[in-house]
């Protein structure tokens, strides 16, 4: 039996500047994939971009029209698609009372819709293909509520079920659509969570109270999971909610 996963050749990566994205982008380079590489933080995306050798589209994946045209000019930039990873995201804290309507709407634009704009770029090309990988980073909080983070979790709740229906509506088109779904990460995306505990290490002297295995993953063992549901390795999954979690969810 052999345990050599095999990965698309090109694949166009969203939420990469920072974080499980650049990560992700990095193994997938390792790899010999050929990259398009989105993300509003320009500085840092034209960097990664040139240390991978990929296309670097910046782009802010709020605004509707300016991220499906960059989407579409990543597609022509690598002759057609075989895989995407939709990894932007967004973490807005607060509960019902604390939480703005304009960070509720702006979570739902960025954890969701964008999801949706990708997808709607993206399928037709996999479909002419014969099929392919989507791939979209959710969070175990659509799994299960955080605490005050309202924006959040519900908007990742969304995800998953977009990540699902997608799974069930292009199963037949041979295209493979999976959630990923980590837990505390160690990048300051999850300053939210962080801040009631003083920060960072305020959070690291009771993270061992929340995940079982006592400790925040690094962001190289989320995409690393990540890099493997695209591959072949994963050819019969679809429809997942692949959970990163050190076991917060059984905690």
């Amino acid at each position: 039996m052999s345990l050599t996963a095999q990965l698309p050749e090109r694949i166009l990566v969203t939420g990469c500047a920072t974080g499980i994205g650049h990560a992700g982008a990095r193994m997938l380079a390792e790899a010999g994939c050929r990259l398009v590489l989105l993300d509003y933080q320009e500085t840092r995306l034209l960097q990664l971009a040139r240390e991978l050798d990929a296309v670097a589209l910046p782009v802010d994946v709020s605004d509707h029209q300016a991220f499906a045209d960059a989407v579409r000019r990543g597609i022509e930039a690598l002759g057609g698609i075989d895989a995407a990873w939709s990894n932007a995201g967004v973490q807005q804290g607060g509960d019902v009372e604390e939480a703005s309507v304009e960070d509720f709407d702006y979570s739902y634009v960025v954890n969701v819709r964008a999801h949706f704009i990708l997808a709607k770029q993206v399928i037709p090309h996999l479909r002419a293909n014969g099929g392919g990988q989507l791939l979209i980073t959710a969070s175990n909080s659509g799994l299960q509520p955080e605490t005050a983070l309202v924006p959040y979790s519900v908007s990742k709740g969304a995800t998953i079920a977009l990540a699902r229906q997608l799974a069930h509506d292009h199963a037949g088109d041979g295209i493979r659509v999976n959630a990923l779904c980590p837990g505390y990460v160690d990048t300051p995306f999850n300053a939210a969570i962080w801040h009631p505990f003083g920060g960072r290490e305020g959070f690291l002297e009771h993270v061992a109270e929340y995940v079982p295995l006592g400790r925040m993953a690094d962001a190289a063992e989320a995409a690393k999971v990540g890099c493997w549901l695209l591959s072949d390795a994963a050819t019969y999954m679809t429809g997942a909610n692949v959970v990163v979690d050190g076991g917060e969810l059984i905690g």
